[in-house]
């Protein structure tokens, strides 16, 4: 079920969100069930002390205080994942570096390029960043300091590239993939993507270490993050063919960004570390190859990308046409 029309678009947003949003609703529920507990822990103690003083509470008073603690400790957690997120964005703009500041040959290129193609979108020219590395990466993210989900679409963000990619690549293939990136920009796929990215990251919090299930709040920490990576691969895998799209209507060369996958996916053997991918997940960036799962890419519920060959048959297709 690929569902990559317009109307089969809309139907995986709608279906990836009321799935983050089931995921989202039992991790606040499970922090709630703590806090009450904990208040309720409190109030026994605080009825101890009220009656050695001979006062008596209005009985309502308590239930009060349980609400009080649930409010109080699911807008931490929240809070909690927002300050997450932007320290993990900032920890890897900080292993980059301008493009300004580079003295590649291909500066020049990468910045014409990104000016032009965001003309042709109408959406503001995002900052370039490098990252030296030699894994071919190409990410857009938002800015450390932006709100978590940004009410404005004139914020440009920022498109971050290896040295490993832009060596692979020739000069049309580059261009291509930034026209990928530029097409998730103006598709609004970052902010989307970032939605249903914190129920994830909320499912995630409530596990101390991977593969442990030492009590109950654990285990459903577990099954809720599974649940919503799934979410998340429903929605990102029709994004990301609708931004080959747009690379290709953009470029005018869908053969340019087939090419550029296929030097890609042949030159990321063995694929990103597990740290990589954490942060790909943390910083909500959207990105030409899977950084998200293991090496069987492209394949079941739990994949952020379609498969290689399902992508290339699309481009073909747009090719003959």
């Amino acid at each position: 079920m690929r569902l990559t029309t317009p109307a089969g678009l809309v139907t995986r947003a709608v279906l990836a969100a009321a799935i983050s949003g089931l995921v989202l609703a039992g991790s606040l529920a499970i922090v709630a069930v703590i806090a009450v507990a904990g208040g309720m822990i409190l109030s026994a103690y605080g009825s101890d002390l009220l009656a050695f003083v001979q006062i008596t509470p209005p009985r309502i008073l308590w239930p009060i205080v349980w609400s009080l603690c649930a409010l109080g400790a699911t807008s931490l957690f929240v809070r909690a994942i927002v300050r997450i997120i932007q320290t993990e964005r900032a920890a890897f703009l900080e292993r980059t570096t301008p493009l300004s500041e580079t003295t590649m040959a291909e500066m020049s290129y990468i910045d014409s390029s990104v000016e032009r193609l965001s003309r042709q979108v109408g959406i503001a020219t995002p900052t370039v960043r490098i990252a030296s590395t030699a894994t071919p990466l190409a990410y857009t993210t938002s800015r450390p300091d932006s709100p978590i989900v940004s009410a404005s679409r004139d914020e440009a963000p920022i498109i971050v590239l290896s040295t490993g990619l832009i060596e692979t690549l020739s000069q049309p293939e580059l261009s291509a993939v930034l026209a990928h990136e530029i097409g998730h920009i103006a598709n609004d796929d970052l902010r989307l993507i970032t939605v249903l990215l914190v129920p994830l990251i909320a499912a995630e919090t409530l596990t101390e270490d991977e593969g442990s299930t030492s009590n109950v709040f654990e285990l459903c920490g577990h099954l809720l993050s599974f649940i919503a990576v799934i979410g998340v691969g429903v929605f990102s895998r029709g994004r990301e063919l609708a931004a080959d799209r747009a690379a290709a209507m953009m470029s005018g060369e869908p053969a340019a960004l087939a090419s550029a996958l296929e030097k890609l996916d042949e030159s990321t053997t063995p694929k990103p570390t597990t740290d990589l991918r954490d942060h790909a997940r943390s910083m909500n960036a959207v990105n030409v190859l899977p950084t998200l799962e293991p090496v069987a890419t492209g394949t079941g519920l739990l994949s952020t990308h379609p498969s290689l060959e399902t992508r290339l048959e699309q481009l073909r297709s747009l090719t003959r046409d």
